[in-house]
């Protein structure tokens, strides 16, 4: 099992550094580091995530099931006098969200639960996601983390923060 595992791992991950090279070496403009780094983390969510999926259909893995970190999905957008944070967080419960700023640093985390099953289900597969998610993101400068504002909804949230006059 263990060598199924690193098999796996190492395929992806050689799988997602082959595919940088070729976008690297093929990028005929100079691009900001930044977003480089940016690329490589959303390639790596998605090869972690697919490896996420695939030990929840495959039984031998149930043990692993809600000890996984997802990194949500979020958007930022500049709405002039303040910025707009969403983030997609669905299935978790609005009171295990926490939202935090330290140092420019705002940090989103919350937690999904497993569904208490009724006694005679018999689950054939179990795709939705259960564990944690996680994500920090640098603010821009004007932004006055501590006035922000926050809303959930269908697994959507809202973070609104002003910016500094």
């Amino acid at each position: 099992m263990k060598r199924k595992i690193v098999t796996l791992l190492t395929t992806a991950l050689l799988a997602s550094a082959a595919l940088w090279a070729t976008e690297v070496r093929t990028s005929q403009n100079t691009e900001n580091p930044f977003t480089e780094i940016e690329k490589i983390q959303k390639e790596m969510d998605a090869v972690f995530n697919r490896l996420h999926q695939h030990f929840l259909s495959d039984t031998t893995f149930s043990g692993f099931q809600g000890t996984f970190i997802k990194t949500p999905a979020a958007d930022i957008v500049d709405k002039g006098d303040h910025y707009l944070i969403k983030a997609d967080i669905p299935g978790a419960d609005a009171k295990s969200i926490k939202v935090t700023e330290k140092e420019g640093m705002l940090t989103i985390e919350a937690k999904t639960e497993n569904e208490k099953k009724e006694k005679g289900e018999n689950y054939v597969r179990q795709e939705r996601f259960v564990g944690a998610f996680s994500k920090m993101m640098t603010l821009p400068k004007d932004a006055d983390a501590s006035k922000l504002k926050t809303d959930y909804k269908n697994g959507v949230l809202e973070i609104t923060i002003p910016k500094r006059k």
